[in-house]
């Protein structure tokens, strides 16, 4: 029934069956540019998204650096230790996450839950490590006002022990 429905819409409408034929034919012949263009744009949608994940990855790290920033900052403002050399005590030294901080006069490493700082920018937790305390909970800030503020009171506060 359907079919004759079909050829009575033809027969009275000619121009549907060259119309369709003539698609069918211009399907044909650019299949091939089909393909290319369907994989073009495959490749497309790939970059697009690994793109995308990029910026998301970027956005997501500049988020974590300017949280870091205000907990350094904070650190820094509230009276962190500021680290210097054991051989120089005159001279700043830098934080390195894992390795203890020595109290150069007793030779002991800082206690747990001491917040510590340097003249780059970074402040930490002294945390447990696996068998002494030891530089964690890393947070880097990029305001040097802070950091020379802090370095000021340090060289104030700082006094040579007698030997």
């Amino acid at each position: 029934m359907n079919k004759s429905r079909l050829m009575k819409h033809l027969e009275r409408n000619p121009m549907t069956a060259v119309f369709f034929f003539g698609i069918c034919v211009c399907l044909a012949f650019s299949s091939a540019n089909i393909k290319a263009n369907l994989s073009a744009v495959s490749q497309l949608q790939k970059t697009v998204r690994e793109n995308s994940a990029s910026v998301w990855q970027l956005q997501a790290s500049q988020q974590a650096a300017e949280a870091q920033a205000e907990i350094a900052k904070q650190r820094y403002e509230k009276g962190c230790v500021m680290v210097v050399a054991m051989k120089d005590p005159n001279s700043f030294t830098s934080l390195s996450v894992g390795q203890p901080v020595i109290d150069r006069v007793r030779k002991t490493e800082l206690p747990v839950g001491t917040i510590v700082c340097d003249a780059n920018g970074n402040t930490a937790r002294i945390v447990q490590g696996n068998n002494k305390p030891v530089v964690g909970e890393i947070a880097f800030t990029g305001d040097r006002k802070v950091v020379e503020e802090a370095k000021k009171r340090a060289n104030k506060r700082y006094v040579l022990p007698n030997l």
